[in-house]
């Protein structure tokens, strides 16, 4: 990886502007409501295909024991019992609907569980939950099983139900262990409640464990980010997610308190994440795409080698081809040329379940330019180049003239550096991989018009 040390500050002024994450294309600022039926005749569809990709399956459990001051994910305090029974209730219900409407006999590869807090539930909900779902759906033996873990509200227990229906990959958010920045940001958690985490998981045998790191936040230094940084090292996790700070208030009001305590200025927040860059790859993590690590053996540095990583709404992931169904309140699924959001209140959701349908509240239906650039996209966020010509023979395009306006967007970043293209391929930099939002922005056909750009974090 390029040292950020030598990237020219006059480029990162230049490219530091809004853009989106590219999770999805179009991203998801882009999604309207549309018909049921044109969605499900695309889902059942894919139910007939001669080689069947396979599915992975996404669980939105929402509920928190609090809200931290920097959370940007759908999520709400625990709301009253009969509440969250009400919920689980809804999403094996939905579970069902979706199986019948998509093939309940599509193989499962990957089964994930997110939030909000999946471990804020208690051990007889979960395991009710999980049986749920293992009833609905074939889930192969060898199908990837992560979810995502608080470790404030970790109990062996909770962490012995999960091991018990065999997931095998554990996400713990810890996001930061200095305590006075975890006091600002209303996160009261310290290294010794992660390190009983992983100390059971791995008494367990499970090694597949994930640490969730922010940076930019209040308080945060060039030290505190070391000390950080080493003694996450130090409990040597197989992946580690080093996200940048993104602050929007306008779309999540929480975090308007961090404008009040002061975030970081920008140099000082490139600084921490060399500090923090500095040590992972002296500990020997691979650099996986823009904000992952992970260590040589781990399946995600194996699917960087072979060119089968993929990006989704849950990051980077090993399921490259795979169908996205997920459930919940916000979840949003991604099955072939289709995206679908369910609603994202609560209660909004439930009255959609209880009322027998699925609660799909808007979505986007891809047609082929679409198609083409989200697999542009992906390549290029995953790989940081595209085979242009191997993308045509593909998709049966000439690429000189489909992406004509595009390598005309893209001449600005080539005479700064940062990417070499022409009609044949497109191939990213060293010292572009930390403009690749930018890079993707130039194949983006709906940025011009983009309404909602404003909604979007900066992009360096």
């Amino acid at each position: 990886m390029q040292d950020p040390r030598r990237v020219d500050p006059a480029l990162r002024k230049k490219y530091d502007v809004r853009g989106p994450r590219y999770t999805s294309y179009p991203p998801a600022t882009h999604f309207r409501p549309i018909p049921d039926e044109e969605l499900f005749s695309r889902w059942t569809a894919r139910s007939g295909l001669e080689d069947d990709p396979g599915l992975s399956l996404y669980l939105h459990i929402p509920f928190c024991r609090t809200r931290c001051a920097f959370c940007g994910c759908h999520s709400v305090v625990t709301p009253d019992r009969d509440t969250v029974e009400r919920y689980l209730r809804a999403l094996v219900r939905e579970m069902t609907i979706a199986s019948e409407r998509i093939g309940r006999m599509r193989p499962v590869r990957q089964v994930a569980l997110g939030g909000g807090t999946p471990n804020s539930l208690s051990e007889h909900q979960t395991d009710l939950l999980l049986c749920s779902l293992e009833r609905t759906w074939r889930v192969e033996a060898g199908a990837e099983r992560s979810v995502e873990i608080d470790p404030r509200t970790a109990t062996p227990g909770k962490l012995d139900v999960f091991l018990g229906h065999g997931f095998n990959r554990f996400s713990l958010g810890v996001q930061d262990l200095a305590p006075d920045v975890l006091a600002v940001v209303r996160r009261g958690q310290d290294l010794m409640r992660v390190e009983e985490v992983v100390s059971h998981l791995r008494s367990r045998g499970c090694q597949s464990i994930n640490f969730d790191l922010i940076y930019g936040l209040p308080g945060q230094d060039l030290s505190s980010a070391a000390r950080t940084a080493e003694q996450v090292v130090r409990l040597r996790p197989s992946r580690i997610a080093l996200y940048s700070y993104a602050h929007v208030p306008w779309l999540q009001p929480n975090q308007k308190l961090l404008e009040r305590i002061g975030l970081p200025e920008p140099d000082l927040k490139l600084s921490l994440f060399l500090v923090m860059l500095d040590l992972l790859q002296e500990a020997g993590y691979v650099s996986v795409g823009m904000d992952h690590f992970a260590l040589p053996h781990d399946s995600l540095a194996r699917a960087l080698e072979s060119r089968s990583l993929r990006r989704n709404f849950m990051g980077y992931t090993t399921g490259r081809g795979t169908d996205l169904v997920a459930f919940g309140a916000s979840a949003i699924s991604s099955v072939g040329a289709s995206y679908s959001q369910d609603r994202k209140g609560i209660d909004a959701y439930l009255e959609g379940i209880e009322a027998g349908s699925l609660p799909v509240e808007r979505g986007f239906l891809l047609d082929r330019s679409d198609e083409i650039r989200r697999e542009l996209i992906i390549d290029l966020f995953c790989n940081f180049s595209v085979d242009l010509a191997a993308l045509g023979a593909r998709f049966g395009i000439d690429p000189a003239q489909f992406f004509a306006e595009d390598l005309e967007r893209l001449k600005p970043l080539v005479d700064d550096g940062l990417v070499a293209a022409d009609p044949r391929a497109v191939t990213v930099s060293e010292t572009g991989r930390f403009f690749i939002r930018n890079v993707c922005m130039a194949f983006d056909r709906y940025l011009e018009r983009d309404a909602s750009a404003r909604m979007y974090s900066r992009t360096v």
